[in-house]
This record gives C-alpha cells, structure tokens and sequence, in this order.
C-alpha cells in the first residue's frame, strides 16, 4: 500500500440526495486530512455521514465548495487512478447472484491490478479474509451468509483494493465485540502504515478508543470537527444528538452514556 494523499474538503455544502432542492445538511465543511490520521464521522440519523462519504468517494457531488485529493480536484481524476487511491465501503449490499465470498472480494484486486495472475489473486483474496476472521468463509456463498460475516467479506473487499484512503459507512454494523476488536486493531495498522481512514459510526465508546479525530453533525445544517478531545464532549453531543450526554473519564480513556429521565 502507497501512502495516502492529503484530503481537504474547501467550504463543502451538502445537501439530502445530492439534490438542489434537498434539505440541507451541512456547509462550510473546511478540513484537512493528513496521511494517517483516523476520522470518525458521527451524528444522527439523517444528518449527512454516508452523503459526505459518497461525496468523498467521488460518487456524488456536493451541494457547493470543493474536495480536492492531492493536487487534484475529485471530478478531475481518472477513474482508475482514483480507484487505486481511494475504497469505499458502504452500508448495504447486494447480492444477486451466487459468488463465494474469495470471489467477492477477488473483483476489487482485478479492479485495481489487472496484470496479477489468478492464482496470485486468489491468495490475496484469501488472505484479507483471514485477516478480518473469515478466513473459514472463503468458499462460501454469500448470499448464505450472517450479517456480521457478510460485513467481514465487504471490509476485506474495500481493504483487498489496496488503496490507502478508506472510506467505511458504519463499518461496525452487525459485528460482534471480538470481531469490532478485530478491526480497530487492522485499521489502527492501517494508518501507521501511512494509510488514512474515515469511518462513519454511531457508537460513542467504539469511536473514542479507533478516532484520532471527528467530524460531528448536528442534523440541523451544523457541523463541528477537529481532535476527537475537542469534538466528543458532553455538551457539543448533547446539543447534536438532543439527548443529555454524560462522560465519565479516567486517564486517557474516556467512557459516553446517555441519561435518560426515569
């Protein structure tokens, strides 16, 4: 894996459906991400996390302002380069048709290096599998799969791409602790290795122990970002999520509940 480009989203506007009619979801998005840093993007439901990571990927443009990778504004790269530099792992599959779950994953390797060899393919294939513990599902049907051991078989496809920036719309779902530990470990890897990782979640706990930083939205157009210690606060979450938000802190580590009258 090269190492990740800059990213800089340069006063970003969004709105719901990539629509100019939509319901506005946030504006003056100005932030820069450097290689190797880790963003969680947090929320409500509805507040714009999966649109902002469309818009990233390059799928979908936004409401105004810029993203530029590298050098480069997004609409200017080539399609190939950016798929070399740049994975997108949504929140829905779906599954069609009868695939093993090697196979899946084989089509973003061909994707992004089609001069392997299939056998080569097939062992790297195999090999993220393992890395994410679904080594044993290789030769599975996906379609026969549980929801958690689908989402393993999708994170090793976006991280087979061998492309440093990762883009995850809630990459936790359906995951079990054992296998979120699992993956916090690979991502953590992920950025030391250069790589730069923003990874939409709604779990408070799970996002201080993985984030180096945070992009907050507030559902309501607003958005504040910057080091999770100055976005994951009591009163910036409790203002987005509109429910009272208690943190309880022990060194480093720190612990989110939500209280609840009654």
């Amino acid at each position: 894996m090269t190492k990740s480009l800059p990213l800089r989203l340069e006063n970003i506007a969004l709105r719901a459906g990539a629509k100019p009619d939509g319901r506005l979801l946030c504006s003056g998005l100005d932030i820069a991400i450097a290689p190797g840093e880790r963003w969680v993007l947090l929320g409500p439901n509805g507040a714009g996390k999966s649109t902002l990571l469309m818009s990233l990927a390059g799928l979908i443009q936004p409401d105004a302002g810029s993203i530029v990778l590298g050098d480069l504004p997004l609409p200017a790269w080539r399609s190939e380069a950016l798929a070399r530099t740049r994975a997108w792992c949504p929140q829905f599959w779906l599954d069609p048709f009868p695939v093993s779950a090697w196979e899946t994953v084989a089509c973003a390797i061909i994707a992004t290096r089609p001069e392997l060899e299939s056998e080569r393919v097939q062992q790297i294939a195999r090999e993220w599998l393992t890395q994410l513990d679904a080594g044993h599902l290789a030769d599975a049907d996906v379609r026969t799969l549980s929801g958690g051991e689908r989402q393993r078989v999708a994170l090793a496809t976006a991280c087979a791409q061998d492309a440093p920036l990762l883009l995850l719309d809630e990459p936790t779902s359906h995951l079990d602790w054992s296998h979120q530990a699992v993956l916090q470990a690979l991502l953590k890897r992920w950025s030391q290795d250069g790589g730069t990782v923003l990874a939409a979640v709604h779990d408070l706990n799970l996002a201080w122990t993985f984030a180096t930083h945070a992009l907050l939205l507030d559902g309501r157009g607003g958005a504040i970002w910057g080091k999770r210690e100055e976005v994951l606060t009591a009163d910036a979450l409790a203002s987005a999520y509109g429910v009272p938000v208690n943190i309880i802190e022990d060194g480093a580590s720190r612990w989110f509940r939500v209280e609840l009258e009654g």
